[in-house]
Order: C-alpha cells, then sequence, then structure tokens
C-alpha cells in the first residue's frame, strides 16, 4: 500500500467513524401524529396487563405516567427496578412510555431551590440513566404543568409571581440540560398546563412541544391549539396535545379528540381507568372493561357525532317497524296482573314483565332517548338476576318505559 493509500484509508475510517458517531447520536424520529395514548399510573404487572389490553382493543399506544423524586428518595434502586419493569410490562403490552420526571402541579416550592438542585440531579440520573436504553420509551415528560400551583398562581403581586416563574424556568432548564447530557439520542418533552404557557428559553431545549387543554368552549379549545400550532412553527418542532378530557370542566372527550383530530396532533387522554379520586369526572373504561360512553371510543377513530353542521340531523323513529306498538301491547298485558275480586301485584309474572321492559328499554336504548348514564337494561338484567326482586319496582320500570316510549312515538291510547 502507497503512502497516499495509507493517507485515504485513514481519512475514510475517521469519516466513517464521525458518520456511525453522528448515527448513534441523533435522535429517533416519530410520527407524532400517530401517538393514541392515556395516562395511568405505575401499576402491578396482573392489573397492568388487563387494563392495558382494553386501551389495546381500541388502538392505544402510548401511556403517560407520574414518577415521584420523593418515592426514589425514599426507595433508591428498588423504585427504578420498579419503573423499568413497567416500562417494559408497558412495551410487551404494545404501549410506548413518556415518564415524568417532575410535577408542577401541587408543586412543593422546596423542590425547585437551588438547595435542593442535588437531589433533583441525582434523580434526574437515576432515571433518565435506566430508562434511556430501554425499548420501550418514547419520550421523557421533563415535567408536567410547570406554572399549575398554588406557589405561582397565589403569589402576593406580579413580581413575586415572575421572580417564582423563573425559578421554576431556571430548575427546569438544568434538568433538561442535564437530561441531554445524559442520554443524547433520546426525546424530551415538558407537559405545558396550556399552549399559553409555553416559554422560550425551555422550549427551545425539548425535541417535542406538548401542552394540555381543559376548555369548557370550543373557541377557547380552537385558540389554544392555534397558539401551540404557532409555537411548533416557530420552533420547527412537532407538537402533541399530552392531557385533555375532563366531563366536569365541560371538556368532553369527544370535543377534546375532535381538535386533535383536525389538526392532526397525536394525543393523551386524561385517563385510562374509571378509578381513583377522579372517578366521577376522568377516565374511559371500568375496571372490569366496560366504558362510560361509546362516543369517545368512536372519536378516537375519527367518527363522531352528527351535531347538524354539514347534513342534517335524522330523528330516530322507534316505532318505524311497529315495534314500539307491540312493546306497548307487552307492557299493558303484563301489568294486567289480578286475583279474582281485586289487584294484586304479588301475581305478577316477573319475566313477563322483564321481557316487555327489555323490549322498550332496548328501542329507547337504540335511538339515545333514555339517559345513557342510567341505563335501563341494565336495571333489568339486575332484577333477572336477584330472585328476590321487588315486584312493584319492575311494574313502575315499565310503566315509566311505557309512558317515555309513547311520549317519543307521539302515541295515544
Amino acid at each position: 500500500m502507497t503512502a497516499y493509500q495509507r493517507n485515504m484509508y485513514t481519512v475514510c475510517c475517521v469519516l466513517a467513524l464521525l458518520i456511525v458517531g453522528s448515527v448513534r447520536a441523533a435522535k429517533p424520529v416519530i410520527d407524532c401524529s400517530r401517538i393514541r395514548g392515556v395516562c395511568y399510573g405505575i401499576t402491578p404487572e396482573e392489573r397492568a396487563r388487563r387494563e392495558l389490553g382494553y386501551g389495546s382493543r381500541v388502538g392505544l399506544n402510548t401511556v403517560r405516567f407520574w414518577l415521584s423524586p420523593r418515592v426514589y428518595e425514599r426507595e433508591g434502586e428498588r423504585y427504578i427496578k420498579r419503573i423499568v419493569d413497567f416500562v417494559r410490562v408497558c412495551d410487551s403490552c404494545g404501549y410506548k412510555s413518556m415518564p415524568i420526571l417532575f410535577n408542577g402541579n401541587m408543586l412543593d416550592p422546596k423542590t425547585i431551590q437551588p438547595e435542593a438542585y442535588e437531589a433533583a440531579d441525582r434523580f434526574t440520573t437515576a432515571v433518565i440513566s435506566a430508562l434511556k436504553g430501554e425499548a420501550g420509551l418514547l419520550m421523557f415528560d421533563m415535567m408536567n404543568e410547570p406554572l399549575c400551583n398554588d406557589y405561582i398562581a397565589k403569589a402576593p403581586n406580579n413580581d413575586v409571581r415572575n421572580t417564582r416563574k423563573e425559578e421554576t424556568w431556571a430548575f427546569l432548564r438544568r434538568e433538561i440540560d442535564l437530561a441531554e447530557k445524559l442520554a443524547p439520542d433520546c426525546l424530551f418533552t415538558v407537559g405545558y398546563t396550556t399552549a399559553w404557557e409555553i416559554e422560550a428559553s425551555t422550549a427551545e431545549k425539548l425535541d417535542i412541544l406538548s401542552f394540555h387543554d381543559y376548555g369548557d368552549l370550543r373557541e377557547s379549545i380552537r385558540n389554544n391549539y392555534e397558539l401551540a400550532k404557532q409555537w411548533g412553527e416557530k420552533l420547527g418542532k412537532p407538537v402533541i396535545q399530552t392531557e385533555t378530557g375532563c366531563l366536569a370542566r365541560a371538556n368532553a372527550y369527544e370535543m377534546a379528540l375532535q381538535f386533535c383530530h383536525e389538526y392532526k396532533m397525536g394525543w393523551v387522554l386524561f385517563n385510562l381507568i374509571i378509578a381513583g379520586r377522579c372517578i366521577d369526572e376522568h377516565g374511559i373504561f371500568y375496571p372490569d372493561g366496560t366504558i362510560r360512553d361509546a362516543g369517545t371510543i368512536s372519536a378516537m377513530f375519527g367518527c363522531f357525532r352528527n351535531r347538524g353542521l354539514d347534513s342534517a340531523i335524522v330523528p330516530p323513529n322507534p316505532n318505524r317497524e311497529g315495534k314500539a306498538d307491540r312493546a306497548l301491547r307487552m307492557i299493558r298485558e303484563a301489568l294486567k296482573e289480578y286475583t279474582a275480586d281485586a289487584f294484586d301485584y304479588r301475581r305478577s309474572d316477573k319475566k313477563k314483565l322483564l321481557d316487555a321492559c327489555e323490549v322498550a328499554a332496548n328501542l329507547l336504548e337504540a335511538c339515545e332517548l333514555v339517559p345513557m348514564a342510567e341505563l335501563p337494561t341494565a336495571k333489568i338484567a339486575a332484577f333477572r338476576k336477584d330472585p328476590n326482586a321487588d315486584l312493584w319496582a319492575i311494574r313502575k320500570l315499565a310503566y315509566d318505559l311505557a309512558n317515555r316510549l309513547k311520549e317519543v312515538c307521539q302515541i295515544v291510547d
């Protein structure tokens, strides 16, 4: 080999190493619009597999979950192992993970002060080091809702409020920088409370922008999405919605998902299971796998209720084929139970009553003409199972269903 060939060989080897090195350090490229996620806590394996399985049926593929620096301080590596095990369980169930390191919501202000930096650094180092090589990792959410806490909201004046905000941003910038050094080939985001909370000096450090929305008006929700979109365009970063959906905030899941669909944004709903302290305002699946609202499920697939904006609504007609008339006859006959000399409801035929009730209830539920949160068919099923069911209560249900059916079908006796 000549001197020239040896030199060229050396140059090629150096270039190859540089290229390989740059590839290894490159950030993964993901299609953020395909994120279909839920918030879900670290859960024992058997339960997690069961509950995540419910979400798999409807195409969910991402889990966003909170971590706890306090638990880490108490348990150390045992806690880290539990986190890693949970990420692996999620991965085996078809879910990528988005662990949240710090929580601005209900923040303890002591945790973001300089004297607490060392403890925060230990936690960040432990988590990032343990998870950065996991196949199930999607991205790290460095902090949930940084400014959503009383420390900032109840500041005595704007000067103090701005000082506290900057304390939060300084803490967050520090932890993002540390995480980036520990795992330069991982993706990082912050779950900003709304797009109005996005702060440039932290957002510039992130790979993906994410924001939350619990708006109660379509106008305010659209404004939030538009601002988030503008931030993404300004910084040249993808944008995702990582927390939305709350019945008690007039933020219906179907409505929230419609905006995600319109803006082609990946999404994370709060939350998977109807359980815990938020049981009556959040959640998609009950612990047994049944659902609260079919509209939420259809919205996940981009199918939304007709509200008469683009096409006329066709009211359902339960009596189109005379089935309502038949149900009313069945109820009328079932209610006519007499002794030889006087009315005695105790002689009622339970099965005959419940069969009549079920036909009427199926008509009303199919046309969504009764409250879907209190399904008559659920009451009927309970009565069928109960050998000591109250016959008077069954007769009352039959009577009420008959009256509702007559009302919606405009039937006059």
